[in-house]
């Protein structure tokens, strides 16, 4: 018996051994990529070898130090959903650009899931730093970003309507987190809408989109000075 559990014992360190060589050896082709530039972000987090490293913190940081203006796509080519376009338009109060902000993004799949086994990662602060789906771009002279993803789902279980979780730093304004929700969520009815407004989360309407996407959203945030 001893003998049994000393062998399973062993499988398994061995298991988690080859699993984190993998997680270091997909981290470091991601580093070098970027480095040299023969990949984008975008590149990167669609690529369906890199998704089992989403979750690891020094993917995400990596993704965030080489974040640009460019257009940020987090989604694989097979990702189930409906593909949209995600148009942002960032200023302060005074109708001025926010320029050079960052922006972090992240969102459940088409099934309400943060993580890829599961709706949640740990709930709240899990979700936060390690959903699946998530990436980091900045905003250009114009105050402008652009996403191309999935649109996501309400959770499972719930009344929640589906969003985008937005945390906004930088470009010499207030740091904000706020959500964009869809206006055509059967969801985002009566006392969750209302709710919605109150909370100063961003409504946006679908608009036509040019394949291969299906929809099309645009949203304005303004933000406060520093």
């Amino acid at each position: 018996m001893k003998t049994i559990i000393f062998s399973c014992l062993l499988l398994c360190n061995s298991f988690v051994s080859s699993a984190q060589t993998d997680s270091i050896l997909l981290l470091n082709e991601a580093i070098s990529k970027l480095q040299n530039k023969s990949a984008s972000v975008s590149t990167i987090l669609t690529g369906k070898k890199y998704v089992p490293i989403h979750p690891l913190t020094a993917f995400r940081e990596l993704i965030k130090a080489k974040s640009t203006a460019d257009v940020l796509a987090i989604a694989t080519a097979d990702e189930p959903g409906k593909k949209i376009r995600v148009l942002g338009m960032i200023t302060g109060k005074d109708g001025k650009p926010a320029a050079g902000a960052l922006i972090y993004l992240y969102q459940t799949d088409a099934r309400g899931w943060y993580a890829a086994d599961a709706p949640h990662v740990l709930r709240n602060e899990g979700d936060m730093r390690h959903a699946r789906l998530f990436g980091y771009v900045k905003t250009d002279e114009a105050g402008k970003f652009e996403l191309h993803t999935v649109k996501p789902s309400g959770y499972p279980h719930s009344n929640l309507p589906a969003h985008i979780h937005v945390h906004i730093t930088g470009g010499g304004y207030q740091s904000t987190v706020t959500e964009l929700l869809f206006d055509d969520d059967e969801r985002l009815i009566c006392k969750i809408r209302e709710d919605a407004v109150r909370n100063k989360f961003i409504i946006a309407k679908p608009e036509k989109a040019v394949a291969p996407f299906e929809q099309q959203f645009s949203y304005t945030l303004i933000l406060k000075n520093e």
